[in-house]
């Protein structure tokens, strides 16, 4: 199989070292704005040539997968689509679903689409982040499989389980939900904290002498890239804005005790949040 990557960082670069070194590709292809970054990724062994254009990449490659920010994808996809022959497929790792599959809803060539999220990924980015490990043991959310080649799905489930990853299915809209409480609001309280923090203790050298583990736990997703991030955002808008109103509400309880001294009702507060680790083993 002949895959061409569009985005060779942490995802698409993961999945194709994961993919050779499951003797799962045959050859594979980079495309990306930064020629850098191709280099880079060719150096690294994630890719084996580079395409200076979008249709020749296209043309040679069985099937594509999208790695890059959401709303690159969403500009791109169609057209992509426009270009596929028949047994070609295109797939999309973005981290939302809603306006990606909205894009290519009524396209001709939807069914040799996948609209693909691998839940895996560390706070940093680029070619040099990339290593084949990133997925096992993760999931793999699949949106609207009902539109997509049966054949085709079955190839992509049966590769995800080879990469030892579990495959689970969901519409969209919920996808876009669920991922706005346990991934994007994680972010944004990651970076409040952290720009809390800096605004606050504008020398840093204080912050690396006194933080504990605690701390650096808690702000490092600020450490993500920012060219990610930000189009997550403003895309899952909606579903962002609800999670920031559930969470300030807790914000807001919570300062409330304090400001009380309700010792019994903060002990209820931290009783309930504790039970999460019911949850995450």
């Amino acid at each position: 199989m002949k895959i061409l990557f569009i985005g060779t960082g942490l995802i698409g670069g993961s999945f194709s070292l994961a993919m050779q070194q499951q003797k799962m590709l045959d050859q594979a292809g980079g495309y990306s704005r930064n020629p850098e970054n191709l280099d880079k990724s060719i150096s690294l062994g994630i890719i084996q040539q580079k395409f200076d254009s979008l249709e020749a990449g296209i043309s040679w490659a069985d099937w594509i997968i999208l790695s890059i920010p959401v709303d690159a994808i969403v500009k791109l996809l169609p057209g992509i689509l426009d270009k596929l022959n028949s047994g070609q497929a295109v797939i999309d790792f973005g981290s939302t679903k809603g306006s990606i599959c909205e894009a290519i809803r009524n396209h001709k060539n939807r069914s040799q689409f996948i609209a693909a999220h691998p839940i895996a990924g560390t706070e940093y980015s680029g070619p040099e982040a990339a290593f084949p490990k990133l997925f096992e043991n993760k999931s793999m959310l699949i949106c609207e499989k009902e539109l997509t080649d049966p054949e085709l799905m079955g190839q992509f489930e049966k590769l995800c389980i080879r990469l030892s990853m579990k495959v689970d299915y969901l519409g969209a809209t919920d996808h876009d939900r669920h991922l706005a409480y346990i991934s994007h609001l994680s972010h944004v309280t990651s970076y409040a904290l952290s720009n809390a923090v800096l605004a606050k203790e504008k020398d840093g050298s204080v912050i690396l002498e006194m933080a504990g583990s605690g701390f650096a736990s808690t702000v490092r997703l600020a450490k993500s890239s920012p060219d990610m991030w930000a189009p997550i955002f403003l895309d899952n808008k909606k579903m962002v804005l609800e999670a920031i109103g559930q969470y300030d509400s807790q914000l807001k309880k919570f300062k409330q005790l304090l400001e009380k001294d309700d010792l019994e009702g903060m002990m209820s507060f931290l009783t309930e949040g504790r039970k999460i680790g019911k949850i995450l083993k």
